[in-house]
């Protein structure tokens, strides 16, 4: 059995890798932003005068939008597509990426670009998590954990390019770069390699023929999910989980040259986290093929508190604030994995835009609402200690809500049964 299974996976990865390179640097595009926020943060105060709390205001304003947005957006994926979908996520990436370049002393400036980009944030994760879910079957483990890796691309790449710009060029150029940079490689592979709708078939893309229909896939409907406590439970992990990572991963220079580390320190921990994030996702997916999904959740929350640990602990000892920050790398992502996964098992992939549609509102809040709330905490205390020691329970909380899960359902005997 389990070689039957090594080998459907070995001929899945042979057949759609190209799939899973496009959804791996389209969730690099979504991490763009959070990568250099805490890089550009210092640059847009310093040039505007702008209090720390007000330049997070930006990313929440994504989060209000993604309230309202992300599960009509989870609707659409299902109905137009990954491809389709994915190409507006990148459209809109690059005009609000571009755009900062130009912004002005007003604040609305920066509202308006990231209003932009919570167009695309709605889609964000779900447009690129819906066809690796839907196609891969026997590795779709592994598919999950390199398509979410594409996070670690950017966390490792984009803050020393931001610094560069920033020492060299200006933040403004740093920017402009980036969006250039990013979307030139994504936007080809999105077009040659992400499938249509699932049904409508394309002679031209191998892809489309590997797409199930929407009414032949398994799993529960859309009433059925929506009184599922997994639902809910999933939800909330994913909320405690994104909250309390972001609230120090999106300000991590900052909060780092606090605990005492220099601004050059503070970016070289910042960009190892990117690679730990990598390589723990890639683990992770492996893991997650052959190990109980819900038992590596918990455990990925608790090896977490490594983080908030190191920095109480041993404040400015830079060897220790690494190690946190490579111990939350190895393991904060693998949440994310698990997260994805146990919607799919848990859910099903018939309504799976749907679903983690509704489940990714919560990383969309965890972005505007984490920053904003962690600087606001800043600019009234001058100090991120109460952020850090907050994060202590949260990762706890996350560790609980993934336990209690409840068992998946069999979806093969609901059909049989039908």
């Amino acid at each position: 059995m389990a070689t039957m299974q090594a080998g459907s996976s070995l001929g899945e990865w042979r057949k759609y890798w190209p799939l899973v390179a496009a959804t791996t640097m389209g969730m690099s595009l979504a991490a763009l932003l959070s990568s250099v926020f805490g890089v550009m943060l210092g640059p847009l105060e310093e040039e505007f005068g702008w209090t720390r709390a007000q330049i997070s205001s930006g990313p929440a304003v994504v989060s209000v939008m993604g309230l309202f947005l992300a599960t009509p957006a989870g609707y659409l994926i299902d109905k137009w597509g990954s491809r389709t979908c994915g190409i507006i996520t990148v459209i809109c990436s690059f005009l609000a990426i571009a755009s900062m370049s130009l912004i002005g002393d007003q604040l609305w400036h920066w509202w308006a670009c990231w209003a932009i980009f919570g167009i695309s944030g709605s889609f964000t994760s779900t447009v690129w998590m819906a066809p690796i879910s839907t196609i891969f079957h026997a590795g779709r483990g592994m598919a999950i954990a390199i398509t979410i890796s594409g996070t670690g691309i950017s966390m490792a790449l984009a803050p020393g390019i931001a610094e560069y710009f920033v020492e060299n060029h200006g933040w403004r150029s740093g920017f402009l770069a980036l969006a250039v940079m990013w979307c030139a490689v994504v936007a080809p592979l999105v077009l040659l390699f992400v499938p249509r709708l699932p049904g409508q078939h394309s002679e031209d893309h191998a892809l489309d023929e590997a797409a199930p229909s929407q009414a032949s896939l398994a799993g529960l409907t859309p009433r059925e999910g929506f009184a599922s406590a997994n639902l809910y439970i999933l939800f909330c992990a994913s909320l405690v989980a994104a909250m309390t990572g972001v609230a120090l991963i999106l300000n991590l220079v900052p909060v780092l040259t606090f605990t005492g580390l220099t601004r050059v320190e503070a970016v070289s921990i910042a960009g190892s986290m990117g690679i730990a994030s990598i390589i723990g996702r890639l683990i992770g997916g492996v893991l997650m093929d052959r190990f109980d999904v819900q038992r590596l959740a918990i455990i990925a929350s608790l090896v977490s508190l490594g983080l908030p640990l190191s920095l109480l602990l041993a404040p400015g000892v830079f060897w220790a604030s690494m190690a946190g920050v490579i111990a939350y790398g190895l393991t904060g992502g693998m949440k994310m994995n698990a997260i994805v996964y146990l919607t799919s098992t848990h859910l099903g992939a018939r309504s799976f835009g749907l679903f983690y549609g509704v489940i990714s509102i919560t990383t969309t809040l965890a972005q505007g609402i984490g920053p904003l709330v962690a600087n606001h905490i800043y600019d009234v205390s001058k100090s991120y200690n109460p952020v850090i020691w907050a994060t202590v329970p949260g990762f706890l909380g996350a560790a609980l809500l993934f336990a209690a899960l409840r068992p998946k359902p069999d979806f093969a005997a609901r059909a049989a049964a039908a």
